[in-house]
Parts: structure tokens; sequence; C-alpha cells
């Protein structure tokens, strides 16, 4: 009886750690997918972004199109660094950029937190590709605005 119960401590004693393992491979995995997903997305987007560029066409006529003349970008990394660039010396007015995540001492820009009061504005670019109902939700509790993103921009040009 005792060797019994010893072989069938021995084999929970494997067990439990191989199962533990396989549970922190499987969630790192999974995290690697979810950053894979995330990066496509943002190729693809940028891809659509150079051949709108590459035909000639400018992001500023879909916001002088929409009636749109004073904005505010939510985001300033990668994506909304590019808009901003894009739109700084447009007729479009970047009243501020929401976002912390990037050194912009060199940005001549406001930057503020979805914290701190928000100025009124015409619209919001979200520029987080995938991330729209999630931004929308969290900015219009504090914004009375239509707020649009970057991907639609893109698809309506």
């Amino acid at each position: 009886m005792k060797k019994c119960i010893s072989i069938i401590g021995a084999f929970l004693g494997t067990l439990v750690p191989a199962c533990f393992a396989i549970k922190m491979q499987q969630d790192c995995i999974n995290r690697w997918k979810e950053q894979a997903d995330k990066n496509n997305a943002l190729f693809l987007l940028m891809n659509q972004w150079v051949n709108i560029k590459l035909e000639g066409k400018k992001l500023a006529d879909f916001f002088i199109k929409k009636g749109f003349s004073r904005i505010a970008i939510y985001g300033i990394e990668s994506v909304g660094m590019c808009l901003f660039k894009e739109l700084k010396d447009s007729e479009i007015e970047i009243a501020y950029v929401i976002g912390t995540t990037v050194s912009t001492a060199s940005l001549d820009i406001k930057i503020v937190s979805v914290e701190d009061y928000l100025p009124d504005v015409d619209v919001v670019v979200n520029t987080f590709p995938g991330e729209f109902n999630k931004v929308s939700s969290m900015l219009s509790e504090k914004l009375n605005c239509s707020i649009i993103a970057i991907e639609d921009i893109l698809n309506e040009i």
C-alpha cells in the first residue's frame, strides 16, 4: 500500500509541475500570437497609407471634406506620429495629442493624458488599429465630438 501511495505521489509530483509549465507555455504563445496579430494589422494599415501617398492623395483632404478643421490625435506612437507629421503643415489644426508613451520633446504640440481635461475639437482620430471600441467608449465619456479610426479614414480616401 505504501508503495502504491509513493508511486501516486511521484506521479502527482511530476504531473502538477508539468501542467503548470504547459499552462505558462500556452500563455506565452497566446501573448506572442496577440502581438503578431497587432503587428500584422499595423503593417497592413501602414501599407495602405503608403499606397495612398503614392497615389498623391492627402489625409488633410478627408478632414476638409468632412468639415473637421480642429482635431485631436489619440496615440503618439508610430501611426500617431505619422499622422501628426502629415497634418502639421496643412490647413488642419492639431489641437493636441492624447498620449504619453513617446518622448515628445521635439514636437511642437500639446500632449495631454486621457485623464486630463480635453478641450473641444471637431474629431478625435484613434491611431491604434483594432482598438476603436475601447478607445471610443473611453473618450466619449469626456468629449462630445466624433471619434474616428485611422483605418476608416484610409478606407474612405
